[in-house]
């Protein structure tokens, strides 16, 4: 859980983030600049890298809005202060994500891009989901997929050594945040089912993840292809067969992730790690040394 205050002083990204409660929720006001730093095959001029990273971008903007509203809507009813200052701060820092990844994808706009057609099923697929308890179950998976990736990226930040610097830190800035908040969704799942079993429970949070890997699967690598397109990139067997290479071979990003991904299957399953304090403070540590000066951060202040 967070300090008395809910989440954390935010710093910036400068200064001594670094030293900052591993429990905090801290949000970060920082401006990245993708939009003047538009650039194609930014991960080591490779369009597969690359797509797997945008790829995820596309996704963001709305998901972003529906976790916030996902547990938004249950903060009010939070016996605990505590934990409604916890939603509270990641609504916050889900908001500047937001923010900066419209940016991100206009500027994959910028470069002929076609996000509409890519964000078009992302949309529909959110909108149709309208009971709340089904939403906060989605939102439970999404966010461990997420904070999946995010410690993929933290434990192993030379993935991102040869990638263009805006892009790096704010995909490095995305992973500590996610980190710090990933437990969010899952405790107020907890807290807002008191009259459902241990089992019940279980079954929900497993409904929700079966729910969201396959569509996530089918949409992203729908993408691909109207991704590749603007680049003027056939999609044919050679190119299936390196994407298979990357993602599942080497560097494997896919093949890294999916057993942390299949602990949520557990039916113990805790989001907490032993490594999580580590893995925050080496993301505050490196955020605070990477950002130019000037990046427009501003304080967040704290929650009341």
């Amino acid at each position: 859980m967070a300090g008395p205050s809910g989440y954390g002083q935010d710093t910036a990204g400068h200064g001594t983030a670094h030293m900052a409660n591993p429990d905090d929720i801290i949000p970060r006001d920082i401006r990245f600049g993708i939009l003047g730093n538009a650039q194609r095959h930014w991960l080591e001029d490779d369009i597969i890298k690359t797509v797997l990273i945008d790829g995820l971008s596309v996704f963001l903007p709305e998901g972003e809005r529906f976790f916030i509203r996902s547990l938004k809507h249950y903060a009010a009813k939070m016996p605990d202060r505590q934990m409604a200052a916890e939603i509270n701060g990641y609504a916050v820092q889900e908001a500047f994500h937001t923010r900066e990844h419209e940016e991100y994808n206009r500027a994959m706009m910028s470069l002929g891009y076609d996000v509409e057609a890519m964000e078009k099923p992302i949309r529909f697929g959110f909108e149709v989901v309208k009971n709340p308890l089904h939403r906060l179950a989605i939102t439970c998976a999404i966010e461990h997929m997420t904070a999946t990736l995010s410690t993929l990226t933290l434990r192993h930040p030379d993935l991102l050594d040869k990638a263009a610097p805006a892009y790096r830190r704010l995909w490095m800035w995305h992973a500590l945040e996610e980190l710090e908040h990933k437990a969010v969704a899952l405790d107020v799942l907890q807290a807002a089912t008191p009259e459902m079993s241990r089992w019940q429970r279980y079954m929900l949070r497993v409904l929700g993840m079966n729910g969201t890997l396959l569509p996530f699967l089918v949409i992203f690598l729908r993408n691909v292809p109207i991704y590749a397109r603007a680049d003027g990139v056939k999609t044919g067997l050679r190119f299936w067969l390196r994407f298979i290479w990357v993602t599942l071979g080497y560097p494997g990003y896919w093949r890294r992730c999916l057993p942390n991904v299949l602990r949520y299957y557990l039916p113990g399953f805790d989001p907490r790690n032993s490594d999580d304090a580590e893995l925050m403070r080496k993301g505050r540590e490196w955020l605070a040394n990477d950002m130019p000066p000037g990046s427009g951060a501003a304080p967040a202040g704290k929650a009341g």
